[in-house]
């Protein structure tokens, strides 16, 4: 397996969110200490065409809510850049404390465009914290322009993901 710093599972519609908390979940156990979000979704009301979004905090249990109502009819992207922008913030700050792994949610549409979690992520790789995401086919291109030769992608397996975050640890002790 490769030491790259930064992984991202790929997934097209598997369910994502519930695989990685059961990751988070298993690494929790085994005394790591993680910082990042795990992402939810609410039932999709009358409305809108989608459910609400909420990112929650690994290491405190925080809610944000990512989603924004748009109204009746509406069909564009309803991501509160606002509120990820907050999230970011609090992530960043739980930086410092230095946990063994930094796992987001998404790289998704704000990260292709230079947004969202992409400058987390940065700050995370200088302070040589690694760093597991997720990314659909569709953002796939962007995402390896971005991570280059830093990233690495991971197949929708846990035991997969599992010794890769096993690599990192191994690799910061080893440092």
């Amino acid at each position: 397996m490769t030491a790259t710093p930064l992984a991202a599972i790929r997934f097209d519609d598997q369910d994502i969110d519930g695989f990685v908390a059961g990751l988070v979940e298993v690494l929790r156990s085994a005394g790591w200490r993680l910082s990042g979000v795990l992402q939810s979704r609410g039932i999709a009301d009358t409305e809108c065409h989608c459910a609400d979004m909420d990112l929650t905090s690994i290491a405190t249990g925080e809610v944000f809510r990512i989603s924004q109502p748009l109204g009746n009819g509406s069909h564009g992207c309803r991501l509160h850049p606002g509120a990820l922008a907050q999230c970011s913030e609090v992530l960043a700050g739980e930086l410092t404390t230095k946990p063994d792994l930094l796992v987001l949610n998404r790289f998704g549409q704000g990260e292709s465009e230079g947004r969202g979690f992409r400058d987390l992520i940065a700050r995370a790789l200088e302070l040589g914290i690694p760093v597991l995401t997720t990314v659909r086919p569709k953002y796939a291109a962007a995402w390896a322009d971005f991570g280059g030769e830093l990233a690495s992608d991971l197949p929708f397996d846990a035991d997969a993901v599992l010794a890769w975050a096993q690599d990192q640890k191994e690799a910061r002790h080893a440092a």
